[in-house]
C-alpha cells in the first residue's frame, strides 16, 4: 500500500520574488504532498490570489481552494502595489481570479480543523501565521509542524532575511509558538540558483503550467534587467526548497538552536533548549534536478 501523502498548506506572497511561483508549481506537482489550501500575505493580497488560482487551474488544480490574507504588518499599514508578475494574467483573468475567499485566518483555523497534524509552509512574511496563532490559539495547536523560508543565522550578513526581517513582531510570534519548526533560510538557499538550461528544459515541457511558470520568470527577468547587454537574471529558488525539505529531509543537514528573533527580525542563536532546526547545508544538485523534473 502506498503511503499517505503528507498534508501541507502553502502561504505565499507570490508576485515579488519569482520562487513563489516554482514553490507552488512543487506543492501541486510533488507526489508525496496533497496540497490542501493556498493562502496568501503581504500587500495586494487579493492579486495575488488571482495569480495563485491562475497556476492552479492550469495545473488541473483548481479543486484547492486559496484565501486571500493580510495586507499589512502587524504594527504598520503597508503600501499597495501591483507586481510584474501580475502580467501573465489577462484582464479578464484579473477580474475572475481575484474573486474568492478573503478570510485567510479563519481559512487557516478551518483547514488545522479538518486535517490533524498539517504542515504549514509559509514563505513570506509571517503576518498570516502569526495572527493564526494570535487569534486562533486552539485550531492552531492541532498543527503539525512549520517548515518555514525565512531567516538565516550567517555571522558575516548583518541584514535580516527579508521575510523575517518584513514583520519581526509577526516572525517572534511564529518561532516562539512551540510547534517544531524547520527553518530554510539563506544559510543554505543561496547555494540554490537555477541554470538556464534547467529553464530550458522546463519551458521544453510546454504544458499549461510550464507556459506560464516561465512567462513569470521572464517578467520577473525583464523587471530586474540593468541593461540591453545584461545576463536574465536566474531564480534562486528559495521557496521551492522549503516545499522539497517538507517532502524529503534529506535534502539538507539541520541543526538544532535556540533561536530569539530581534527587533530587526533577525534569528539569534541564544543558550537554552532547541526550538528550530536550522538547515546549514544543502544537496543543492539534487535540489535543482528535483524541480525540473517536477514543474510542468
Amino acid at each position: 500500500m502506498a503511503a499517505a501523502k503528507q498534508k501541507i498548506l502553502f502561504d505565499t506572497d507570490i508576485g515579488d520574488d519569482i520562487d513563489d511561483a516554482w514553490a507552488l508549481a512543487t506543492c501541486i506537482r510533488h507526489p508525496e504532498l496533497e496540497l490542501v489550501g493556498v493562502t496568501t500575505v503581504w500587500r495586494d493580497t487579493e492579486l495575488r490570489a488571482a495569480q495563485a488560482r491562475l497556476l492552479l487551474e492550469l495545473a488541473d488544480a483548481a479543486d484547492v481552494e486559496v484565501a486571500a490574507g493580510t495586507r499589512d504588518a502587524l504594527d504598520r499599514i503597508n503600501p499597495i502595489a501591483r507586481n510584474r508578475q501580475a502580467d501573465v494574467l489577462s484582464a479578464e483573468d484579473d477580474e475572475r481570479l481575484r474573486k474568492g475567499r478573503t478570510d485567510a485566518i479563519r481559512f487557516l483555523a478551518e483547514k488545522a480543523r479538518e486535517h490533524e497534524g498539517l504542515t504549514l509552509i509559509p514563505v513570506g512574511p509571517e503576518t498570516n501565521m502569526a495572527r493564526f496563532i494570535l487569534e486562533f490559539p486552539e485550531d492552531f495547536a492541532r498543527i503539525g509542524r512549520l517548515v518555514i523560508m525565512g531567516g538565516h543565522t550567517m555571522v558575516d550578513r548583518e541584514k535580516a532575511e527579508y521575510n523575517a526581517g518584513a514583520d519581526p513582531r509577526a516572525t517572534k510570534v511564529v518561532f516562539g509558538c512551540g510547534k517544531p519548526i524547520t527553518m530554510i533560510g539563506l544559510d543554505v538557499t543561496l547555494q540554490c540558483r537555477m541554470r538556464s538550461s534547467e529553464l530550458e528544459t522546463i519551458r521544453a515541457k510546454d504544458t499549461p503550467l510550464s507556459r506560464a511558470i516561465v512567462r513569470m520568470t521572464e517578467l520577473w527577468q525583464e523587471a530586474h534587467r540593468r541593461g540591453d547587454d545584461d545576463a536574465p537574471r536566474m531564480p534562486v529558488v528559495h521557496d521551492p526548497l522549503a516545499v522539497l525539505v517538507a517532502a524529503d529531509p534529506t535534502l539538507v543537514r539541520c541543526e538544532a538552536e535556540h533561536i530569539e528573533i530581534d527587533e530587526r527580525g533577525r534569528c539569534v542563536k541564544t543558550p537554552g533548549r532547541p526550538n528550530v532546526a536550522v538547515a546549514v547545508d544543502v544537496d543543492a544538485d539534487r535540489v535543482r534536478q528535483r524541480l525540473v523534473e517536477l514543474i510542468g
